[in-house]
């Protein structure tokens, strides 16, 4: 038993503060991004950032969230594979789409857009987070399309069904204990004037398989020698 868990997965300060890096520039473009979606000023702020098995962000979610919660989902696969989730409180959904269309739009017209809108949303944010890594390292993957999904926080970070979205199986001699997660909690703000702002909050979870961390620490290690 103490021989496994010399093996966990640990990445140190100086790598997780490197990473927080690398996402506070993937949140930058995404507020950018996201900013002419929308035609108003966007701030993304990531003020946590953890990085867990897979089990404990399950607990991390369902202690601070409603059950019902809504999400993104975003695969992606190549040197580095895994999951992508961007996840809001179910009752924040709509908030958060109202505030970006900055419209009084009827509830039931904005139920209709609250999946359209937040897949764009999706698409801007996982998308910029997972060029990060990309531009920061010699990794390469690719995307698939997004998924909007609802449910709650253990369906939403039920490994096996993601596995199954991606046709493949991460953890082939690995169990869901080696699995990690990148939890980031992520402030969302739009300003419609200047005495008005708006504060959302979300979670960008990213899953990884056990090689995938590997190869992300032997990056970071590779990075911070230069530096």
């Amino acid at each position: 038993m103490h021989g496994e868990r010399k093996k966990m997965f640990r990445l140190s300060e100086l790598e997780e503060d490197a990473l927080k890096e690398f996402f506070n520039m993937g949140l930058g473009m995404a507020a950018d991004s996201l900013s002419q979606m929308v035609q108003n000023e966007v701030l993304l702020t990531l003020p946590k950032l953890k990085v867990v098995p897979y089990e404990e962000a399950t607990h991390m979610l369902m202690d601070s969230q409603e059950e019902k919660l809504v999400a993104v989902r975003q695969n992606f696969k190549g040197e580095l594979t895994g999951t992508a989730l961007l996840i809001f409180p179910g009752n924040e959904s709509l908030e958060l789409v109202r505030t970006l269309l900055h419209e009084d739009i009827p509830l039931e017209v904005l139920t209709e857009l609250e999946q359209e809108t937040l897949l764009d949303v999706g698409n801007v944010i996982l998308n910029a987070f997972l060029e990060s890594f990309t531009q920061m390292m010699s990794v390469e993957f690719e995307f698939e399309s997004a998924e909007f999904l609802k449910g709650s926080s253990r369906f939403l970070l039920d490994i096996s069904s993601h596995l199954a979205a991606q046709k493949q199986s991460l953890m082939e001699g690995a169990n869901e204990d080696d699995e990690r997660a990148f939890v980031l909690m992520m402030d969302f703000k739009t300003s419609d004037e200047e005495d008005t702002q708006h504060t959302l909050s979300g979670f960008v979870v990213l899953l990884f398989s056990q090689q995938a961390m590997y190869i992300l620490k032997r990056e970071l290690e590779v990075i911070l020698s230069n530096l």
